[in-house]
This record gives C-alpha cells, structure tokens and sequence, in this order.
C-alpha cells in the first residue's frame, strides 16, 4: 500500500476520520471509523464528497423514518388504553 495521509482526526463521539491519497490508484481514500463499523470512500475529492452527502442524507432519512414510527407506535398506544 502506498498511501499518504493528508488529514486524521477524532471527535469526542468516538468517530475517527482519515483522509490518504492513494498513489498507486491515484485516488483519495476517506475511512470513517464508528462504533457501528466503517465506511470508506474512494476517488478524487468531489466525488468523496458526493457519496458523503448520500449516505449522510440517507442515514439522516433513516433515523428520521425510525423516530416517525417510534412515535406513532407512542401514539397508538396511549390511543389504546382509552
């Protein structure tokens, strides 16, 4: 593997990001490392950030889709006990 790295962080949710540029491939390599696994995104910058914004658009969609039926279940039930 020839791969340098340009930028590597952490935040206090415990997600670590690295951004490396892959020589031999020519493309950029960004892993995101969560609790839940990893992610990688490969190619040059504005793709990385175009599949970025997908699966961030669709995990938020997700989430979001989940408190929507976490909350009508909430509903249904206090509807029943009437």
């Amino acid at each position: 593997m020839n791969r340098e790295v340009i930028e590597e962080f952490s935040s206090d949710k415990g997600i670590k990001v690295i951004l490396e540029y892959d020589r031999g491939r020519d493309i950029y390599v960004m892993t995101i490392f969560k609790e839940t696994g990893k992610i990688v995104f490969q190619g040059d910058l504005n793709e990385i950030q175009r599949q970025a914004e997908r699966f961030f658009v669709n995990s938020l969609k997700s989430l979001k889709n989940k408190m929507e039926i976490a909350l009508l279940e909430d509903m249904y039930r206090k509807g029943s006990a009437f």
